[in-house]
Order: structure tokens, then sequence, then C-alpha cells
């Protein structure tokens, strides 16, 4: 597949679409994953693609195959659409404490990635492993939760005088030295799986 950046153009990211080698369901994916701000326009290119690859007069007559790629194509949209759940929605109040004692962090440190604000590729994979044991959802459901963009906290949203703005993302090393936890409890975060 074609290079892609996180903030391309749209004029760019339908480019890149367009020459990729095949324009199937699993390519249109990965971009609608990568752009969900342009999955209308990556479907109808998709689809006008789609049209070209069979030639106007055999897609035209064959409204059967036409209604069938719409359909596809519109399952695709909504598929993408659903943001990965909150694993964390589960946990409120007591639970939330009692979640981060059990993972043996600070609970800034477990807001930080309830709020996605923590660079997955930064956290190691025995962590990761422990947070979606503990959350009970998979590694990957995991990652894809933790690749949305960072979420503004529900009560900043009611207190603000202005419009939330998102914070950036940190690496996990930085956010533990800004929890401030003793080098053994980094210790045991990097190298225990339970």
């Amino acid at each position: 597949m074609t290079t892609l950046k996180p903030e391309m153009p749209l004029e760019e990211v339908l480019l890149a679409f367009s020459v990729e080698p095949a324009h199937d369901r699993s390519t249109l994916d990965h971009y609608l994953a990568l752009y969900p701000q342009y999955t209308a326009d990556l479907i109808d290119l998709s689809l006008d693609l789609c049209i070209e690859g069979r030639g106007i007069s055999k897609a035209v007559e064959d409204e059967d195959t036409f209604q069938l790629a719409l359909k596809q194509l519109r399952g695709a949209g909504t598929a993408v659409a659903r943001s990965p759940a909150n694993p964390f929605d589960a946990f409120r109040g007591a639970s939330f404490v009692a979640l981060a004692d059990g993972l043996r962090v600070p609970r800034s440190v477990l807001i930080a990635f309830r709020d996605r604000l923590v660079v997955a590729s930064s956290v190691p994979q025995l962590f990761l492993v422990r947070i979606a044991r503990a959350v009970q959802m998979t590694v990957a459901d995991l990652l894809a939760y933790l690749a949305l963009p960072p979420a503004a906290a529900g009560a900043v949203n009611y207190k603000a005088d202005d419009k939330p703005a998102s914070s950036e993302k940190v690496t996990f090393e930085a956010l533990l030295d800004s929890s401030g936890i003793s080098p053994e409890q980094k210790a045991d975060i990097y190298t225990s799986s339970e």
C-alpha cells in the first residue's frame, strides 16, 4: 500500500487510494480506519472506481450487481464508523480505583489510558496484556482504542468556559515519570505479566 501520513489533505488521500493496486474492501477499510473524516468521499471514490473497472454499460445493465455493491459499501462505512468500545466504561468510582490497584499503577496512569493520552506503540507488550486482561478485551481491541484521538474528560466538557481542547499524546515512559512512581514500581510495570 501507499505510504500514508495521518494528516494528509483530502485530495492526497483520494489520490493515494485511487492508485492502489486493488480497490477491494480491505483497502477501503484500511483507508477508512486511517481517515474517518473522509468516509463519504472515500466510499464515493471506491464506488466510482468499482463502476469504472466493470465498464459503465455493464454496470448500468446489471441492477442486482449495483445493489449488491451499494449494500457492501454501506456495510463497510458503518463497520468503520463504529469506534472501538471504551474498555474503561465499566469502571467508575470504586471499581476504577480497584482496577488501578489491581494493575499496581497510580490512577493518573489509568486515566491517561482511559482518555487515550498514551502513545500506544510506546507501551510495553506485557503491560498491554495486563490491562487488556483486566478490562476483559483483546490486546488488538485495546490498541485500536488507544489509536483513536485523545478524548476530553467528561467533566471538562461541562466546566469549561471555552471549547475543551484535546491534550497531546505522551509516551508511556514520560507518563510514568510524571506520575511520580518509584523505580521499583516502574520495574514491576515493565516486567510483570500479572
